[in-house]
């Protein structure tokens, strides 16, 4: 008799575990244009701040909805076909892999953006690591 509670213990929990799984899995995407931004800032700043206290920098905009604005000095796609800008400065600059929904209705708005022209864009911040890394992103102006 106690087996029985068991096993049937043991299925539940696994069926469970498996909706749970299922339902994150199949989450849809996050549209980044309707995300409130948390901040507004420029590029410049927000690397001065993250060079200054990466740790305070991290706490405050780490997975939040940033508004940057700043140079634009690399416009390039990754192996994997992924619109990546680079503001600022090549090497330690912010790095915004663009939103790949948003690329693909978007191509000329991304075609028409010049390098050392301003551009601001609007993404999630994952942190920094030798740059701050914005992902996914989308073009605001």
């Amino acid at each position: 008799m106690k087996i029985k509670y068991i096993i049937f213990t043991i299925l539940a929990l696994g069926f469970i575990g498996a909706a749970i799984g299922l339902k994150m899995f199949f989450k849809p995407h996050a549209d980044i244009n309707k995300l409130e931004v948390e901040f507004k800032v420029e590029a410049t700043k927000l690397m001065d701040e993250f060079q200054k206290g990466e740790n305070t920098a991290t706490t405050k905009y780490s997975e939040k909805v940033l508004e940057i604005s700043g140079k634009l000095v690399t416009k390039s796609k990754l192996k994997n076909g992924t619109d990546l800008l680079i503001l600022e400065d090549d090497m330690q600059g912010v790095s915004c892999q663009l939103d790949s929904v948003w690329c693909a209705a978007n191509q000329p708005a991304i075609q028409s953006l010049e390098t050392g022209k301003p551009v601001t864009i609007k993404g999630i911040c994952k942190g920094y690591l030798m740059e701050i890394k914005v992902s996914p992103a989308v073009v605001v102006k």
